[in-house]
């Protein structure tokens, strides 16, 4: 149900405005690379529970009116996020859903989705490491260059 409102809303609400609007504060009032690992984190927790592009769309929507080094680091850091916290669960993205069907058709049929859970955790979090420096490093970059 939360997929199918997600999906339906129009890209000019009241909510996409709002989302817009908190970013652009955000910037405005932290330093950039905060406010796009704070994006990062929750485009990777939903995008464990929903599918990669609604999670792309409906996070994409409030990215207007902002500079085009800001729109780089925001873009990079919502990408991230989706493709992180689709790996994260058995249905999350293809990729995870082709290696767990893999996994319970030739290698274990009992393999279940919170074993998935288990393994997976820990890369994501190593992951989630790397991609943070990635962030921060992106966003130095991108300050020095201005």
């Amino acid at each position: 149900v939360r997929a199918f409102l997600f999906a339906t809303f129009p890209p000019r609400s009241v909510i996409f405005r709002l989302l817009n609007a908190w970013i652009s504060f955000w910037i405005e009032h932290l330093v950039q690379a905060h406010v796009a690992f704070a994006l990062f984190i929750g485009c990777t927790s939903r995008s464990a529970r929903l599918d990669n592009t609604i999670v792309a769309d409906f996070s994409s929507n409030g990215l207007h009116n902002l500079e085009t080094a800001t729109l780089h680091l925001v873009a990079i850091a919502l990408i991230a996020g989706y493709a992180l916290g689709g790996c994260w669960t058995h249905i999350g993205s293809a990729q995870s859903v082709v290696a767990y069907a893999f996994i319970q058709r030739d290698v274990d049929a009992s393999y279940t989705p919170v074993q998935w859970i288990k393994e997976m955790t820990p890369v994501i979090v190593e992951m989630l490491g790397v991609i943070t420096v990635i962030l921060y490093a992106e966003s130095a970059f991108l300050n020095w260059l201005h």
